[in-house]
């Protein structure tokens, strides 16, 4: 009755636990919650370790159990946990979970804590799983909406199901038809997003556009080297694409080799439309040539990269 919840996904580590708690029919305002950043090991086994006084059952939460990833800030000292996940109260289902990819093993007690817990991974959704989450979620929350406005919706939406969710039920508030008017005035316009409209205003010389985008993102504190190595991200897909329609294959092929969403290929294939493979891997060489120089300390990384917005596509 033990369980480890680790990952990058928050909304698929809520819903687990809900699930966990509804199969030991514990409702969720009773399941008892630690962060083990902040409450002592004690306390958390008191609690695990106790008989439960209203009902049949108890669920235990033990929330950022960081010790079970390389770096560990709770600084527990394990030894008791281990005791009790070798004689768990029967009455007592314990979860620990962690926002970690993965679970440091070499640690002798992350592998003793695996034999006596089942494991469940949480991992983000993969980009060709996105558009059938988003639909799930639409008729999940009875929101009726048209083509278009969905193939916006599923360009904007990041690989977090926590934000998809969050705008999916903005979105089930509102009420009607969802249009693509309403997607793009009450949606949150992902970082892909934001990018795509970045690279096409740089491959179009649309200097004042670019701009304007990138003020929008230095006031979310979007650093310049990150956005640097997205923006290759997306020049690179798009010389991938431009080399494959050169070699005459179809958007279905271009799809299946890149491993991509349709509506992505679709979309870059008529941005690359009037450059050529050289063109756009010029482009790629630029943004590594100012990279190497913000990395170097040879320029200042907001400065080169708004150095780069006017002068990189000359």
């Amino acid at each position: 009755m033990n369980y480890i919840l680790y990952g990058e996904e928050r909304a698929t580590m809520r819903k687990k636990v809900r699930q966990i708690a509804k199969e030991v029919h514990v409702a969720l305002d009773q399941i008892s919650v630690y962060d083990a950043q902040q409450a002592a090991l004690k306390e958390i086994l008191e609690d695990a370790g106790s008989i439960p006084f209203f009902e049949a059952h108890k669920v235990v939460h033990v929330q950022n159990a960081t010790f079970l990833c390389a770096k560990d800030t709770t600084g527990y000292d394990l030894e008791p946990l281990l005791a009790y996940v070798r004689d768990p109260l029967p009455s007592t289902t314990l979860i620990l979970s962690c926002s970690c990819a993965k679970l440091d093993q070499r640690k002798k007690a992350v592998k003793e804590l695996l034999r006596s817990c089942q494991s469940i991974v949480c991992s983000r959704i993969s980009e060709q799983d996105k558009e059938a989450v988003i639909r799930s979620l639409l008729k999940e929350h009875s929101v009726e909406i048209d083509a278009q406005a969905l193939s916006l919706l599923v360009r904007r939406m990041p690989l977090d199901v926590a934000i998809i969710e969050e705008e999916i039920e903005k979105l089930a508030l509102y009420g009607g038809r969802i249009t693509s008017a309403v997607i793009r005035d009450l949606t949150v316009r992902s970082l892909d997003d934001n990018v795509f409209d970045l690279a096409d205003a740089l491959l179009k010389q649309r200097t004042r556009d670019a701009f304007r985008l990138w003020r929008d993102l230095d006031a979310q504190q979007m650093d310049p080297i990150y956005l640097i190595a997205t923006l290759a991200s997306q020049f690179r897909f798009l010389f991938q694409v431009r080399t494959l329609m050169n070699e005459g294959m179809s958007k279905q092929g271009i799809q299946s080799r890149l491993q991509a969403h349709p509506y992505r290929v679709q979309m870059s294939m008529r941005q690359c439309q009037p450059y050529s493979s050289a063109f756009l891997l010029e482009q790629l060489r630029q943004l590594a040539d100012l990279d190497q120089r913000i990395k170097s300390g040879r320029i200042d990384k907001k400065l080169g990269f708004e150095l780069y917005l006017l002068q990189g596509q000359k």
